[in-house]
């Protein structure tokens, strides 16, 4: 009986022991669960952040940009392909890139999604087969309104700042191979045209910021700020300058509606035919009439895009000294004569 008890406790003992062991290893493999499982953890949130960061809007402090001024100066063909070459400065830097309508329209639908604020207008989308996206015009346009576009786009707050923008304005590897091809063609496109300015500017499509105005002539600077609507028209706000007069009298404003933009383009071109018609080609075309039963002249994205387009025909009026110095244009501008 004494041996019968021993060996019963002796196995209750070894019963205990193996449980004991088994209870630890299951202990073990819950802790080793468990770390995996913090792991596991740690990695989707890491994960969730890094998707968290690609989304949000601000850049961090150490790569912010401050972008002080930025302009789509020219733009050129290359392989049947327009690219805008855009002028970006900030307080100690100074550079360009260029870019593809299509990249623009990228940038604009990668804003769309990470921001309510209300974007500026970006350019209608052409196809191709319906419109030459390699024509003078259609190029001037179109540069005129992306011109617009990234002005406000870095003056809007709370989008200036977004990582995506500072890519597309900071990165563009594709741009720099397409800078030192151009560069070459131009080069040899100016040795070949070196007396031919009219088809240069037309391929450099170039601002009227650049061009030296002389001391005597009666307007210098031209900017359509603002527009206001009324029953059934909309007045354009013309702010008129003179950068060689005194402060108090060197600038002041005057209100037209389309009609007399279209009415005064009509009158000058009418004077220059007769007293400088070598001018007339050279001339930048007016922004075209629209039919209202198909456009909705009231609409504020009409009204910003004609306000950019006629902003940017009047600026390029300037650079005639023909034009200046016509009575009708004068005239349209409140220049007392």
């Amino acid at each position: 009986e004494c041996d019968s008890l021993m060996m019963s406790t002796g196995s209750n003992k070894s019963g205990n022991i193996e449980e004991n062991n088994n209870n630890n290893a299951n202990g073990n493999d819950n802790v080793n669960n468990a770390h995996k499982n913090d792991e596991n953890e740690s990695k989707i949130d890491e994960t969730d952040k890094q998707k968290d960061d690609d989304k949000n809007i601000h850049v961090p402090k150490d790569k912010k940009l401050k972008i002080e001024y930025v302009s789509v100066k020219n733009a050129f063909v290359h392989n049947d392909v327009v690219f805008y070459d855009i002028h970006v400065k900030t307080l100690q830097h100074y550079w360009h890139v260029t870019k593809r309508y299509s990249q623009f329209e990228d940038l604009h639908n990668q804003l769309l999604q990470i921001t309510k604020e209300k974007l500026p207008l970006l350019p209608t989308k052409h196809y191709k087969w319906f419109t030459d996206h390699t024509k003078p015009s259609f190029i001037e346009k179109r540069r005129a309104l992306l011109d617009n576009y990234v002005k406000k786009l870095i003056g809007a707050k709370g989008v200036n700042s977004s990582q995506c923008v500072v890519n597309f304005f900071h990165n563009d590897k594709q741009a720099e191979e397409v800078i030192e091809k151009r560069n070459i063609e131009q080069k040899e496109r100016l040795q070949q045209e070196e007396n031919d300015q009219i088809k240069t500017e037309q391929k450099e499509h170039r601002l009227s910021d650049e061009f030296d105005f002389p001391k005597d002539q009666e307007v210098t600077n031209i900017v359509i700020q603002s527009t206001r609507k009324m029953t059934d028209h909309v007045l354009y706000q013309i702010c008129v300058s003179n950068s060689h007069k005194r402060s108090s009298f060197r600038a002041w404003t005057v209100l037209k509606r389309f009609t007399q933009f279209y009415e005064m383009d009509l009158k000058l071109r009418a004077g220059l035919q007769t007293q400088s018609p070598d001018t007339l080609p050279k001339l930048p075309p007016a922004p075209s009439r629209k039919l209202k039963f198909v456009h909705d002249h009231m609409d504020d994205d009409f009204i910003e895009e004609r306000r950019v387009l006629l902003e940017n025909y009047l600026s390029k009026l300037l650079r005639f000294p023909q034009v200046v110095s016509n009575e009708d244009f004068l005239e349209f501008l409140g220049v007392d004569m």
